[in-house]
């Protein structure tokens, strides 16, 4: 399907890492974002691990504890960098973006941001490189950045997070910083990636790069935003996290509407796919009626079956017509129709469980309970005092 290289943040060049021990089952060779893909069209050997359902796993209200960390250094002029690009505020924009989660997902996942860490500085890139507030700005202004990407292991250290994650269950971060700091749109390593989940061709699919993993001792994501664009844009980053997985949970590492009928490659079925039939939900960058990338205002009607994903994994019953108006046409819009429209009941098929959210932020089956304060009525401190009726 999509060849995802093409919607990296901030033009991300290939990543180089050095090769690292292969982990248990891996196939192929290492790729730029530190995967082991196999070759294309290639069939591995590999046999899917038993389905265990577990009720607690797939229901209730879970909380994913987040750490959000802004690289917002200080410029010669006293400016911030976020106030001489005239950048959103990544404050605002991540509660914008654990509404979006905790309405999709109908309330299964509640993100709590734990920590907010400002660093005044630019991160640490894979080989060493750091830009000053005066390397930066001469390559922003030809727009020629340093080549390497940032490290993620180096972002960790310098937020002083590396002891918490296992002490306080941070499970993300949540990245903020502009152009030319060249970290990708989400990353992500997954605990026993390559016995839970298939091989594939498609270096995209899964994202490690170089996050700690092993020290971690669970699967952690890292999320790469950019406080130039819109909060459309981080919507979408959050969207190609979701394809990924949902291509590996659910199409072993095959995306390809045309030629396969798992509930992924179902999902993502576009009329332009097969012209004349209906359309299912789409993916990230093709609505149900659009025919190319970023078409989230395109003005064709077309039928389409994505009213019946409510009733997953039965999708019978007839299509109804679409178009641009079902998702305010705005590209923010669409990516919370997008979202809203993933799966998320209590029960299972044979390709797992039907809430695909377990597989989008749940992976290990361990995030806790979310539970609502108890007591009595309390105003917030500062709260001013009002005049009693007479």
């Amino acid at each position: 399907m999509w060849n995802l290289s093409s919607v990296l943040f901030s033009l991300l060049p290939a990543f180089s890492p050095q090769e690292p021990a292969r982990p248990p089952g891996a196939q192929g060779q290492l790729a730029m974002t530190g995967s082991y893909v196999t070759e294309e069209g290639q069939t591995p050997k590999w046999t899917k691990p038993p389905f265990a359902y577990d009720a607690k796993v797939a229901t209730g209200r879970k909380v994913a504890k987040v750490a959000v960390v802004i690289y917002d250094p200080k410029l010669p002029s006293g400016e911030t960098l976020t106030q001489h690009v005239k950048g959103a505020d990544p404050v605002q924009y991540s509660h914008i973006l654990v509404d979006v989660i905790r309405q999709a997902s109908w309330g299964y996942i509640n993100y709590e941001i734990v920590d907010w860490i400002t660093i005044d500085g630019f991160p640490t890139k894979v080989d060493g490189f750091r830009y000053t507030p005066e390397s930066y700005l001469a390559a922003r202004a030809k727009n020629e950045w340093q080549a390497a990407t940032s490290s993620y292991a180096g972002v960790l250290r310098e937020a002083k997070l590396l002891d918490r994650i296992a002490k306080e269950g941070i499970t993300e971060v949540w990245l903020w910083g502009a152009s030319g700091m060249h970290f990708d749109e989400f990353a992500g390593w997954l605990k026993g990636r390559y016995q839970r989940f298939a091989p594939t061709d498609n270096p995209w699919f899964y994202r490690p790069y170089d996050i700690p993993g092993e020290q971690l001792g669970r699967t952690f994501w890292v999320m790469g935003f950019n406080y130039e664009v819109g909060a459309d844009n981080m919507i979408h980053s959050y969207s190609h996290r979701v394809e990924s997985q949902c291509a590996l949970a659910f199409a072993d590492g095959v995306w390809s509407p045309k030629t396969q009928r798992d509930p992924w490659n179902v999902f993502s079925l576009l009329e332009v796919d097969i012209p004349g039939s209906p359309s299912m939900v789409g993916n990230c960058h093709v609505p149900p009626n659009g025919k190319e990338g970023y078409d989230y205002g395109n003005q064709r009607k077309v039928l389409s079956w994505a009213d019946r994903w409510s009733r997953y994994p039965d999708l019978r019953g007839q299509p109804r017509e679409v178009s641009r108006e079902d998702w305010g046409n705005t590209q923010f819009g669409y990516q919370k129709w997008f979202l809203e429209h993933l799966p998320k009941g209590p029960g299972y098929t044979e390709y797992g469980y039907d809430n695909w959210w377990v597989y989008i932020a749940n992976v290990d089956g361990d995030l806790p309970d979310w539970t609502p304060p108890q007591g009595p009525f309390r105003l917030p401190e500062g709260m001013p005092a009002i005049e009693k009726a007479k």
